[in-house]
């Protein structure tokens, strides 16, 4: 597996050599387009508002500022990092309840190169000891961003965040008046949540749609007509019957919600 970029953690005056490999991949197959008449993949060709074909080297960033395009070379983009763009730094340590889930964007293995061993190592264990994470900033792809480092299955994980100014405010999303329910309906909800709870382990679960996919794929390649799958079509529940719903659900056996 190629690693996705290669630099250096930094904790003050200790520097060590880092690879960072995604740890997530997609599933599934990989979809192209293609001509619906040849049905041949599609070439996608750049053209000036002209008509003039581009070549890529003919292709620059630029931002658009009151109707007026102002480039950016790459070489612009990597000094706006101030440096960061080999180095992860750590600018403190803290807790993991600290982080709102919904910072996280996407994480990374960590990996020592060549002469770093030993520091990650001690770093690892120290990480696994003190039960602390790590803030840091680093640039990743000429774009800057937050992160926190942490022990994970005998490895250093870097998990990216957003920024702040990146997640929509509460205040920007309007919802309608909501209903005030009676204190009874919030207590079936609470026991149906109670009855339903149990450890969650994320390899109980599988890409059922995948599974479906690919079941589409086998046939079509077999010259089989794909089976249609039995869909009811969604409603919202009235309100009369959001009691006695909630009630059936939590008269049925344990296992009515993994069914569904």
């Amino acid at each position: 597996m190629k690693a996705s970029w290669n630099g250096y953690f930094r904790l003050g005056d200790l520097t060590v050599p880092i690879r960072l490999f995604s740890a997530t991949r997609s599933a599934g197959p990989k979809f192209v387009q293609i001509d619906s008449i040849e049905h041949k993949p599609i070439t996608r060709v750049a053209k000036s508002k002209s008509g003039k074909e581009l070549k890529s080297d003919e292709i620059h960033r630029a931002i658009e500022l009151d109707d007026r395009y102002i480039e950016i070379t790459d070489d612009e983009i990597i000094e706006s990092s101030g440096g960061a763009e080999r180095n992860i730094i750590v600018r403190q340590f803290g807790e993991l309840e600290s982080i709102n889930p919904m910072y996280y964007e996407k994480p990374y293995y960590m990996v020592p190169g060549k002469g770093g061993e030993l520091a990650y190592s001690l770093l690892r264990q120290a990480f696994v000891r003190a039960k602390k994470i790590a803030v840091t900033t680093f640039a990743l792809y000429g774009k800057q961003h937050i992160g926190i480092i942490t022990a994970h299955d005998g490895m250093l994980l870097l998990q990216q965040l957003r920024f702040a100014d990146e997640i929509v405010p509460r205040a920007d999303i309007k919802t309608p008046p909501l209903s005030q329910p009676a204190p009874s309906q919030v207590d079936i909800a609470i026991k149906l949540m109670e009855r339903y709870s149990a450890p969650f382990y994320v390899e109980d679960y599988h890409n059922e749609q995948l599974d479906n996919l690919n079941e589409i794929i086998e046939r079509k390649v077999k010259g089989l007509p794909a089976k249609r799958q039995s869909q009811v079509a969604p409603h919202a529940t009235p309100e009369k019957e959001v009691t006695p719903a909630l009630e059936a659900m939590f008269s049925n056996a344990p296992d009515t919600l993994r069914q569904r």
